[in-house]
């Protein structure tokens, strides 16, 4: 989701530099600039015409973890199910032991991470469990099982799903803008630009 993330930030500053051109060189610009520029969209995201559907966004994360070592993949009845290496449960159980802690970048790229997560009554205490972890690692709360965070933390995300079996529970979602986010930028100490 980060790379997708990244792809559209790059996607929107090409199509600026459209406009600008456009506006620049005018209608009679148009026809000399389309396909020089058609090409330069071709070359700056190959798949930038083909739609992206959350489960390919899943696998590459999941691809990403396993290039890292922390999750396998192993066979069970014919299905492929993610499973922890022994490098991604020695993480987890800092996860869960309260020692971990997510990396700051020094900058903040204006983009908004949350989490939220719908898990039933019967599974309270795992419920309780994320709410927890979630507060303890410096996520603030919107609603009752919608919390956001400022950085990049989709791996943990993808840990926490692979080790408590949670898939569809738990969704990550990457925001351009929230409302009202003055008190959201105070609370992280972001720039209030």
């Amino acid at each position: 989701m980060e790379v997708e993330s990244k792809k559209r930030t790059r996607r929107t500053r090409l199509e600026n530099l459209i406009l600008g051109s456009v506006a620049v060189a005018g209608v009679v610009g148009i026809a000399l600039l389309a396909p020089p520029v058609l090409r330069l969209l071709k070359n700056a995201d190959p798949e930038w015409l083909l739609k992206r559907d959350p489960r390919r966004r899943l696998r590459e994360s999941a691809l990403r973890l396993k290039r890292k070592g922390l999750i396998e993949f192993k066979n069970e009845n014919g299905k492929k199910r993610l499973r922890l290496t022994v490098r991604g449960e020695k993480i987890m159980g800092s996860i869960w032991n309260e020692t971990y802690q997510l990396q700051k970048p020094r900058r903040w790229d204006g983009k908004w991470r949350l989490v939220i997560f719908d898990i039933p009554e019967k599974r309270r205490p795992m419920r309780d469990k994320i709410r927890h972890l979630v507060s303890r690692l410096g996520f603030l709360r919107l609603q009752d099982s919608v919390w956001m965070y400022p950085y990049d933390c989709e791996e943990l995300v993808t840990l926490l799903k692979t080790d408590l079996k949670i898939g569809r529970a738990v969704l990550y979602v990457i925001a351009d803008a929230i409302e009202f986010d003055k008190p959201l930028r105070q609370h992280f100490s972001l720039s209030l630009e």
